[in-house]
């Protein structure tokens, strides 16, 4: 007997949001209307099959260290960089284009003078650099345009900005430069969740400018490869070998990103459970497409060996995923044997 949709479609939005999103700790569930459930449902079928059938994911990343220098020589410095000493037009809050030297020059004064001032040299950020970046392929000019609907959405307060699109690298990118204190004369102080909400704004600006986009986090993609930070790409151009980085991960350090990944695979599990006992056929089918996905994961490469465990989300020990009646168009999640073959 099938479960009940309604009770599929609360268990998609239970497991749902254990998976694309931070746990949150003593926190009671409001109570949705139908329209707000069926909406919500919506939402999470659409970010699950865009999930699953692995859609280009955005990067937002700030480049400037809080330990770096933060007054207005490093601003200056960073301007320059991403407009090219002027050869790159810059595009200011509202909408003006910042091109040529002497333009450049006329906005760092601007910026160094005007509002609440920025210093010539700070302990503290006074600008965040950001970076907004798709793989290579991705419409250059739709880019553009979402990263002006990112800006706009997220510091359009009356703050100040600028951004430049490069078209010199493959994969197209913007550099936006946002200063840290709006009109008020507060100061940004982006934390983890919010870096993640504006992967999610661009990724959602994305989608209506015609490009598919993602933002999950790399712990539901079982995500493992190591990217270079700026410093080691140079070293590794300049025919230098990285003292401490390594592209591959030890025996260790695979092992612990497997048990990081617990959580997850609970929450894959929980889902894939949900619809393999959906009245739905196209739910039922999302089971098996679920168990690939999850045997497919890079992660997957580092599980561990025999005679060894790895826990549960809470500190328990795992129950195995054993198939039961109801589940029996899945296949299991995740094979006794760990050295079972997985094409990749």
């Amino acid at each position: 007997m099938p479960f009940p949709k309604t009770w599929v479609d609360q268990m998609l939005l239970d497991w749902g949001d254990r998976l694309f999103h931070e746990p949150l700790r003593h926190v009671r569930a409001p109570r949705m209307s139908r329209g707000e459930l069926g909406r919500d449902v919506r939402r999470m079928r659409e970010k699950l099959a865009r999930t699953l059938r692995r859609t280009p994911e955005v990067m937002v990343k700030i480049t400037n260290k809080a330990s770096g220098a933060q007054g207005m020589g490093a601003v200056r410095r960073h301007l320059r960089y991403i407009s090219r000493n002027g050869k790159v037009e810059l595009e200011d809050q509202d909408g003006m284009i910042v091109l040529g030297r002497e333009a450049l020059r006329d906005l760092t004064h601007a910026w160094q003078l005007g509002g609440w001032g920025i210093p010539e040299e700070s302990r503290r950020r006074e600008v965040f650099n950001v970076l907004l970046s798709m793989p290579p392929g991705t419409n250059r000019q739709a880019v553009r345009d979402a990263a002006r609907a990112f800006a706009a959405g997220e510091f359009g307060d009356g703050r100040r900005y600028v951004f430049a699109a490069h078209d010199d690298e493959a994969h197209p990118h913007v550099h936006l430069s946002v200063q840290v204190r709006g009109p008020d004369g507060r100061r940004l102080n982006p934390r983890k969740q919010d870096l993640q909400r504006w992967r999610e704004r661009f990724a959602g600006q994305l989608r209506e400018h015609g490009v598919e986009a993602n933002a999950t986090p790399r712990r539901v993609r079982g995500e493992t490869r190591r990217y270079p930070k700026q410093a080691v790409v140079q070293m590794t151009a300049r025919g230098e070998t990285p003292r401490y980085w390594r592209q591959e991960l030890d025996e260790p350090t695979r092992l612990a990103s497997w048990h990081a990944h617990a959580g997850t695979f609970e929450a894959w599990r929980g889902i894939a459970h949900a619809v393999a006992g959906s009245p739905s056929p196209d739910d039922r089918s999302l089971a098996d497409v679920i168990t690939d996905f999850v045997q497919t994961m890079p992660v997957q490469q580092g599980r561990p060996g025999p005679g060894l465990t790895y826990p549960a989300e809470g500190g328990h020990r795992e129950r195995g995923f054993h198939r039961t009646e109801r589940d029996a168009p899945q296949r299991e999640l995740f094979p006794v044997d760990p050295d079972a073959h997985v094409e990749r």
